[in-house]
């Protein structure tokens, strides 16, 4: 079945395969070249569909995109086991097209081969929907369009078909899914709003880590990443913040929040203080609160978590220190 898509209006002309690779951050470049030289992707400029064309066309904005399978087969051949979570995630909402989930702090979303047994959202999504396991690109996430941290709490969205699937991980692409998260950060922040724009890319000692790059510094292997914040309440030397990213890069609000001088309260990687550590933080202080987008009729849906018991006591403390 092939996949077709209109591609928005752009500020700047970007090559097709590099316009590819952002939309499908999960398909190698040179898989996406590989297609294009194939004939497995086409494009459609005004009416004349082209079916040889290099990686280095513009695109402009206004070009229908004709795609294979190529993005749909499942890069992983590891075998997912199903498994029960006790207790259960909360179902925040479910349609035939999507479910909403409210993920508890310490659970995986999806393990990698590493920990391919340890238990995880995906292995009580499958457990509980067996349907499931053919939704998405790989064996590994299925249905998942898009992660939360191990400690990160909240709502989380599932694809419950291949439509769905597209359909989602398209709009995250064009930023209209709204997320707003609850974040307690160290430092007492004095301004009411902000927004922060530092590129982020990949450290270059802990490829699993994230920092912030400055213009020049591997500008190459850097991504954008915009991320804005409102003050909800000021404590004795920490801030809760709701917390609006614009992009989804990985530790985002964590790198960023640290790199303004506020980090994350409890986190052990970006902000390790001796201070949360041993006082009242068993986590990193992040929840995702909220998260809002057109369904696939067409109208504004808006899914909300409830702060979970942990995080209120330590609200609840701050309080009355």
């Amino acid at each position: 079945m092939e996949e077709i898509f209109e591609v928005k209006k752009i500020n700047k002309p970007i090559r097709i395969d590099k316009y590819l690779k952002e939309k499908y951050e999960d398909v190698s470049r040179e898989k996406i070249i590989n297609a294009i030289k194939k004939g497995e992707i086409k494009i459609e400029i005004g009416n004349k569909r082209k079916l040889k064309f290099k990686p280095s066309l513009l695109l402009r904005g206004g070009e229908k995109i004709f795609l294979s399978e190529f993005n749909k087969e499942k890069s992983s051949k590891e075998i997912l086991l199903a498994k029960p979570l006790l207790p259960e995630p909360l179902i925040l909402y479910e349609d035939e097209n999507l479910l909403a989930i409210d993920k508890p702090s310490g659970v995986i979303v999806h393990p990698v081969k590493s920990n391919l047994f340890e238990p995880s959202i995906v292995s009580w999504l499958i457990f509980k929907f067996p349907f499931l396991k053919e939704v998405g690109e790989d064996n590994l996430r299925p249905g998942i369009v898009h992660r939360l941290d191990r400690e990160t709490s909240g709502v989380l969205l599932v694809a419950k078909n291949n439509f769905a699937f597209n359909y989602l991980k398209n709009l995250f692409f064009l930023r209209k899914i709204k997320k707003k998260y609850l974040v307690l950060v160290r430092g007492e922040i004095k301004k009411k709003e902000g927004r922060i724009d530092f590129y982020l890319g990949r450290s270059l000692k802990k490829p699993w880590k994230r920092k912030i790059v400055f213009s020049g510094e591997g500008a190459k292997k850097t991504k954008t990443a915009i991320t804005k914040f409102k003050v909800l309440k000021n404590y004795k030397d920490y801030t809760l913040l709701e917390v609006m990213p614009e992009t989804g890069r990985t530790h985002q609000i964590r790198v960023h929040l640290a790199g303004i001088g506020f980090p994350v309260a409890g986190d052990k990687v970006y902000g390790r203080n001796k201070k949360d550590q041993l006082n009242i933080f068993p986590r990193q202080f992040i929840h995702a609160q909220e998260v809002s987008f057109p369904n696939l009729s067409g109208k504004l849906l808006t899914i909300q978590a409830s702060l979970p018991e942990d995080l209120k006591v330590i609200l609840k403390k701050l309080s009355i220190d």
